[in-house]
């Protein structure tokens, strides 16, 4: 009798082992996968550098001292003269390469929403219909970091529309996708 009980406490622990095994593993695959996509992209589509746009701007005028010693305002004249750009009466030093910079920075963000978002949610249309657990789980969890992370970086570029259009599609699809196929 005492052998049965403790082989009946074994086979437990050695679920609960494989249980723990299985998230792990669905957890080691998010990661992964998420990893994958992320750093195929910045292979292909490096992320802008500041440095590479603005590095060697000088970012403050010449001052500009009266017959007195006293500064003087930087003029508009001045200002173009020294490679600057005049805004609202400040000399701008960075406003054409911050302009650069921001067009480079929001076509990669685009590139990573466009690779990011439907590579994540066919993980998780994939992972709704394995059959194995941990493969499964890992590869639903994966596709919605990069959903979130691809969305994430383009988010701010969106429309109100556009966001909205976005979120009831990904919900529509998720509900549709858990009612046919997970029927929990």
């Amino acid at each position: 009798m005492k052998n049965q009980k403790t082989n009946k406490k074994t086979i437990v622990s050695a679920d609960k082992i494989t249980k723990i095994k299985a998230i792990i593993l669905s957890i080691i695959i998010a990661v992964v996968l998420a990893g994958f996509v992320i750093y195929l992209v910045q292979s292909f589509d490096p992320t802008p550098k500041w440095e590479d746009y603005c590095k060697n701007i000088r970012g403050y005028p010449i001052p500009v001292y009266d017959t007195k010693g006293i500064e003087q305002p930087i003029t508009q004249t001045e200002c173009t003269a020294t490679n600057g750009t005049w805004i609202n009466s400040y000399c701008d030093y960075y406003y054409e390469c911050q302009n650069k910079y921001n067009n480079a920075s929001d076509k990669h963000k685009n590139i990573v929403f466009l690779v990011s978002v439907p590579v994540g949610l066919i993980a998780v249309g994939a992972g709704i219909m394995l059959a194995l657990p941990s493969v499964s789980s890992g590869l639903m969890l994966g596709g919605g970091i990069l959903t979130i992370y691809g969305v994430g970086q383009y988010w701010e570029n969106l429309s109100s529309w556009i966001k909205t259009l976005i979120l009831g599609v990904v919900l529509v699809v998720l509900i549709w996708l858990a009612y046919k196929k997970l029927k929990i």
